[in-house]
């Protein structure tokens, strides 16, 4: 994949992401509207996912190198860790913002029916993936300023939401997530590390993974774009005594 010319990294007035599972949703309005603001980003899909991406090939093919793209299957922590080895080799790489957005939900998914293997599926996509792919992350040289991970207020165990049947592995998923990322956030301050560590809840945003038939009413549905933008505002609003919070969309702080 094509790296990021070492140029681009003299503006200072723009600010490098880093967007990883970026073909389609919320992670592909990510780089749709970074670049529109003129950031440079670093974009990964699944290699099984590849051919879905075209959209966000088109993007890449159009913005005059400020999108690179790459591989990365979270479901491999050989693939995590070859992705994570190439970008770590780009010349005076600094990320400003790194968006863990990948995740699956397949639906239905009770815990009196779900098999073995569909509730490690879970695990492994919604959390275990995205937390060993930001333990790679922070083990290189590369300066990040800040990550964030996609979570859900499904996974909110102080909030239990108890109409969402069917979401068992899903919800287990996105609570063992928020568990991960705040032991994170405290073992990062506790190494004086000043990287900041958010969970984040998009709001209940109209996308192809969303695309189910519930049997309860889904209020509130927000479009990828009203849920992006306010993300991006949220994102770069937060500082280190924000390290280790969970916050929604509308940048309000959500409880475990």
């Amino acid at each position: 994949m094509n790296q990021i010319p070492d140029y681009l990294y003299a503006d200072v007035d723009n600010k490098t992401w880093l967007i990883l599972g970026a073909s389609r949703g919320i992670g592909l309005e990510f780089v749709r509207q970074l670049l529109a603001r003129g950031d440079r980003i670093i974009a990964t899909v699944r290699e099984a996912y590849a051919a879905h991406a075209s959209a966000l090939w088109g993007q890449a093919g159009n913005d005059h190198g400020r999108c690179s793209m790459h591989i990365c299957d979270i479901l491999s922590e050989e693939s995590i860790t070859k992705f994570v080895a190439q970008i770590a080799m780009i010349p005076n790489l600094k990320i400003d913002y790194v968006v863990l957005n990948a995740g699956v939900l397949r639906y239905p998914n009770r815990s009196t029916e779900f098999s073995f293997d569909e509730f490690a599926f879970h695990l492994h996509t919604n959390a275990i993936g995205p937390i060993i792919t930001a333990q790679k992350l922070l083990q290189t040289n590369i300066p990040i300023g800040l990550i964030c991970f996609m979570s859900s207020d499904s996974g909110s165990q102080g909030n239990f939401r108890e109409m969402e049947d069917g979401f068992a592995a899903y919800a287990a998923s996105k609570a063992a997530l928020n568990m991960a990322v705040r032991h994170m956030a405290a073992e990062l301050k506790r190494k004086d590390d000043d990287t900041i560590i958010l969970a984040m809840h998009p709001g209940e945003v109209a996308t192809d993974m969303a695309n189910i038939n519930l049997t309860w009413v889904v209020e509130g549905i927000i479009s990828p774009e009203v849920s992006v933008a306010n993300m991006i505002k949220v994102i770069q609003s937060k500082g280190i005594q924000h390290s280790g919070t969970f916050w929604t969309w509308e940048d309000k702080p959500y409880v475990w």
